[in-house]
């Protein structure tokens, strides 16, 4: 456990030393992303062949969207009946080497079968849809809402991006032998819904479930990730421990299911504590990449996977380390569009310790009092020696000091405004003491510098409980 919470540790901190420099490091990633992915297409590395072929091309939603020969899914239920073994789909493996991901395109109106075929072959019970049926609308401004509603799709500005291959209420689907009806549709949160589906297929019946995100736009992202992580988290809960791929797809099957399979990939490294040493976002979407054309198929999308995947290495260490609460509390936090960890403005980047984190500890006071009034604050940083020392500062006696100062707790800190740990953030005015503290009471930044000798402008958060403070700081 210690080593699987040390390599998630690592690979935040690595986004944490990539300060400023991540929209940059992010879009070269990507862009040698994109020209590998190419490289394998035009050195014939990775062959689209079948999918190219006269009778399956009319098959495919998009014509620069074919799926790879080697990893392409392959029907033989039905054939018998004159049906081809052709689908737009490819397997992408999981966590354990196994054909964890079927990843596919909306379904087209002469390809319902060939899905529902997909899914009884391989015994889908969970399907991810990350788009809507039809998408891109730019009604005119002049129009009313019923001219709205009366135009036809073309003008609109609608696109199809997947025929609809669910049934509704009361109004059983049927796509050649198979029958599916509707039994029940709830809505998870604000942006995903939840539809079982009874699906019947000769004498058989098995019940499929379906979860739609409705608001995630194309080759684009959602606003933030915790609807796409309760929605995976959700497929799993529906799929059981048993066998059978998630089905996952949009109108293309290859930005946004990419987005979905690398997210599911990683979590499953995290539930089974199996982040390999050096864990790269950059391997995971490569890999992908080879078994599905164009997965995470964006600049923007690649960013938020790793907003994402922030996100849930974070609250790992939330749920297993108790002290990742203060590591959390004093790091800037990670930017919905770079991943940026910023310094404070008032603080000059050179002013940071290199390789190093601002941490909080708390020292217990006597167990009988409050805990609001037992407790004081010590924040530490590594830097060379400072001009100065003030009242509550020890200095070591080396090039390379550890400063230390006492700050009482926020309610008893005389000041009429203050910036959180992303350094930008106006908390509003704080009432001050009627009895004004003393020099060693609150933090005094000024111009950046603290006579105090801390150097830098942070507020340090409120302990969630008694924890001794590491055996190399002193206690204050």
């Amino acid at each position: 456990m210690s080593r699987h919470l040390d390599l998630v540790r690592s690979f935040l901190e690595q986004l944490e030393a990539r300060d400023r420099r991540e929209g940059a490091i992010l879009a070269r990633e990507f862009s040698d992303i994109k020209a590998r992915s190419l490289a394998w297409k035009t050195g014939g590395v990775c062959s689209t062949k079948v999918g190219s072929r006269l009778g399956n091309a009319k098959k495919n939603r998009y014509k620069d969207v074919v799926p790879y020969d080697e990893t392409r899914v392959i029907l033989s239920l039905l054939q018998e009946e004159g049906h081809g073994d052709y689908i737009n789909a490819n397997f992408i493996r999981g966590t354990d080497g196994s054909q964890a991901y079927i990843a596919t395109q909306g379904p087209l109106p002469h390809t319902l079968l060939d899905f529902w075929r997909l899914v009884w072959e391989f015994g889908v019970k969970v399907i991810l849809m990350a788009c809507q049926e039809t998408e891109n609308g730019r009604p005119g401004s002049q129009q009313t809402p019923e001219i709205f509603l009366s135009l036809p799709t073309s003008e609109l500005g609608l696109q199809k991006k997947c025929e609809r291959y669910w049934a509704q209420d009361q109004e059983p689907l049927q796509t050649g032998p198979f029958c599916i009806t509707l039994t029940k549709e709830t809505p998870v949160n604000a942006d995903v819904v939840l539809r079982t589906l009874q699906v019947a297929f000769q004498k058989e019946s098995r019940s499929v479930h379906q979860l739609q995100y409705m608001s995630w736009p194309d080759h684009g992202v959602p606003s933030n990730p915790d609807h796409i992580l309760t929605m995976v988290e959700e497929a799993h809960r529906l799929r059981g421990a048993g066998p059978g791929p998630l089905c996952v797809h949009c109108s293309a099957g290859c930005g946004r299911t990419g987005v979905l399979c690398a997210v599911d990939y990683v979590r499953q490294l995290l539930l089974t504590q199996t982040i390999p040493p050096n864990f790269s976002l950059f391997d995971v979407v490569l890999e992908m990449r080879k078994q599905r054309p164009a997965a995470v198929q964006t600049e923007e999308q690649y960013r938020f996977l790793y907003h994402t995947v922030a996100q849930l290495f974070s609250r790992t260490l939330q749920n297993t380390s108790p002290h990742h609460q203060n590591l959390k509390e004093n790091c800037a936090p990670i930017c919905k569009d770079a991943l940026s960890l910023r310094t404070s403005p008032a603080l000059p980047a050179s002013s940071r310790p290199p390789g190093g984190v601002l941490r909080s500890i708390s020292v217990p006071g006597p167990p009988t009092l409050p805990m609001a009034d037992t407790y004081t604050y010590a924040v530490v940083q590594k830097r060379g020696a400072p001009a100065g020392t003030g009242p509550g500062t020890r200095v070591p006696s080396s090039a390379d000091t550890t400063l230390y100062s006492h700050v009482a707790p926020r309610s008893q800190r005389l000041v009429t405004h203050t910036e959180d740990a992303r350094g930008t953030t106006p908390l509003g005015h704080v009432p001050a003491d009627q009895n004004p503290p003393g020099p060693d009471a609150y933090e005094e930044v000024t111009n950046g510098a603290q006579t105090g000798g801390l150097g830098f402008n942070l507020r340090i958060g409120k302990p969630k409980g008694p924890r001794d403070p590491p055996a190399e700081w002193t206690r204050v």
